[in-house]
């Protein structure tokens, strides 16, 4: 049985130059390579086509879906408009034609433009043949609950096309400077507080089509599930109306309608998770190929194979199948 791997990350060389060219996002060329501040060089992995394709193989992957690196789509300061966000498209679908079958990726809609988050959505999925769509956590730091972002919402949740969430700066503190902190806390901290806020607008409520897939195994939203519930019954000195006026059932029972990739890298959390919202809603994710991450599988596969097969086959490959290819449904 062949894995499908719904958290990747990839394009191409051509528009990493293009961005390094008109210095998008502080992108600098570096010889052959690429240099991102704070970030340092790129890893040739994120777009050189011959060797992903042989990692795919190796990892016996018969699908990827990528998406690019959440930086050059949205941070705290600028976000993907329509012509980057076109540029990003295209490019995937290059991607894609070459790939022989193996790759699929995900749209960027307009972020900072969300008039025109539809047409562009539209485009990409209806003649680049892209498979869904991705969101970062905020656009520039302007939440996603924003009444801006309803149209796309409503086309996602009418196509029934999957969108798959990844963390992005929304908000920058000196705190997670060091550390690592950006990428091993306040990412999953971005996730959570992105996906809280669409539960208590009642995103969820008023699309209830949405397959929305949460990188990194949801942040920490799946931990905060009662804590989210007691907003809503606080009677008296902690009430507040936000946290009723627009759902109809505690905010812990939307996380029925939500997808989360299996990147928890820990026995434990991934039980856990697979237990507060059932087997068929974990998708499994590598996160390739980045190295705070489980490129090669080396940490959840072996969780994997001490589940029961049908779990295990539906988290590696089965539940991806029903969520990347609704239309089978």
């Amino acid at each position: 049985m062949s894995i499908i791997d719904i958290h990747c990350h990839a394009t191409t060389r051509t528009f990493l130059g293009e961005l390094a060219r008109d210095h998008v996002f502080g992108l600098e060329s570096d010889g052959d390579g690429f240099v991102a501040p704070k970030v340092g060089p790129l890893d040739p992995m994120l777009y050189d086509l011959d060797k992903h394709l042989a990692h795919l193989e190796k990892m016996n992957i018969g699908l990827q879906v990528i998406s690019p690196p959440p930086r050059f789509v949205s941070d705290a300061r600028l976000a993907a408009d329509r012509d980057l966000a076109r540029r990003i498209n295209r490019h995937s679908a290059d991607l894609i034609r070459n790939a022989g079958g193996m790759i699929q990726a995900f749209a960027v809609p307009a972020l900072t433009e969300p008039e025109h988050a539809v047409a562009e959505i539209k485009r990409a999925m209806d003649e680049d043949g892209l498979i869904g769509v991705f969101l970062p956590t905020s656009a520039a730091g302007r939440p996603l609950d924003d009444g801006a972002f309803e149209a796309l919402f409503a086309e996602c949740n009418r196509r029934k096309c999957p969108i798959f969430m990844h963390p992005t700066t929304g908000i920058e503190r000196a705190a997670i400077g060091d550390y690592t902190m950006l990428q091993l806390v306040a990412w999953p901290t971005e996730t959570t507080l992105c996906v809280a806020r669409m539960i208590f607008s009642g995103v969820f409520e008023r699309y209830p089509d949405l397959r929305l897939i949460l990188a990194h195994g949801g942040g920490t939203l799946p931990y905060l599930a009662g804590r989210l519930d007691l907003a809503r019954e606080a009677p008296k000195y902690e009430f507040n109306a936000q946290c009723r006026e627009h759902i109809s059932q505690p905010p812990s029972s939307y996380l029925s309608q939500i997808y989360f990739d299996s990147l928890v890298v820990h026995k434990g959390a991934l039980g856990y998770l697979i237990d507060l919202v059932g087997g068929d809603r974990v998708l499994f994710g590598s996160d390739y190929p980045y190295e705070i991450a489980d490129t090669h599988g080396a940490k959840t596969l072996p969780i994997l194979a001490e589940m029961e097969p049908a779990l295990r086959e539906g988290i590696l490959s089965g539940n991806a199948k029903r969520v990347l290819f609704p239309t089978a449904d």
